[in-house]
């Protein structure tokens, strides 16, 4: 109940000093960090951890860019960021062997495979649950926090205080509904 008690405390103390205007900000890395951490501790399936390990590498590397854009800018830059940030936890996780190889989960896909998916066949193809988690986390979530910086842009403000957030925690209640729905 302590431990439960810290983590609330942690995140409200976070929600108080984090600044409003930062697009990408530390709030949204740590809730995709705290969520990792969670899932994995109360056995959620491989996809929804890694839709969440998605979230985190997208919101670390806009937070990144955010603050590099301020001493550089180049063309695709952000994309960039975003494709080493991905590299860098996809790459340990394969090596690791949390990331299982593409000839096992085709040997196995009933284990390691998207198998509820039916029609898609991933498993055939060798897409291990928590990479296409992860794959699926990446884009979902760049294209939320796209769609919230497009509405910004529009409207000239936000809509909402923390809109990112609320787009981005939206985005993943509704993946990983979806994933757990398929997958159980």
């Amino acid at each position: 109940m302590k431990k439960n008690l810290s983590i609330i405390m942690f995140l409200l103390a976070i929600l108080v000093i984090t600044p409003s205007v930062m697009a990408h900000c530390p709030l949204c890395t740590t809730g995709a960090a705290v969520g990792v951490g969670f899932a994995r501790a109360y056995g959620v399936d491989d996809s929804i951890v890694g839709l969440l390990l998605g979230a985190l590498i997208v919101s670390s590397a806009l937070w990144f860019n955010k603050w590099l854009k301020k001493k550089v800018n180049f063309p695709l830059q952000e994309f960039l960021i975003v494709i080493v940030s991905f590299l860098l936890i996809v790459v340990p996780f394969y090596y690791k062997g949390m990331i299982t190889d593409f000839e096992m989960v085709k040997s196995m896909p009933e284990h390691h495979g998207m198998t509820g998916l039916g029609i898609f066949g991933l498993a055939q193809f060798g897409v291990d649950k928590i990479l296409f988690g992860i794959l699926l986390g990446t884009f979902v979530i760049w294209g939320v926090f796209s769609l919230s910086d497009y509405i910004k842009e529009k409207k000239g403000k936000v809509l909402f205080p923390y809109q990112g957030l609320v787009f981005m925690i939206a985005g993943l209640v509704v993946l990983s509904l979806v994933l757990w729905i398929i997958t159980k």
